[in-house]
């Protein structure tokens, strides 16, 4: 799916917030996984496949505010 936001400040945004998802994932996904380390239930489970999908569509956002600020990422498998 193609996403389009055609200003600056927008994709800026997008960025920012898909930056602040990804580390709020991230951070959630530790403690949980410390903190129910050995006795987790399937609701546990679930939580961190949850916030596995949180971390995957926070890439997205970024992925599409740099396709719009017209940043370059770095191609794997170019030589």
């Amino acid at each position: 799916m193609r996403v389009e936001i055609r200003s600056r400040a927008g994709n800026a945004v997008i960025g920012i917030l898909g930056v602040s998802y990804a580390v709020a994932a991230v951070v959630l996904l530790v403690v949980h996984f410390v903190q129910t380390l050995g006795a987790a239930s399937l609701t546990d489970r679930a939580i961190q496949v949850l916030l596995l999908m949180v971390l995957a569509v926070s890439l997205w956002f970024v992925s599409i505010a740099a396709r719009g600020l017209g940043l370059r990422m770095a191609q794997r498998g170019t030589v």
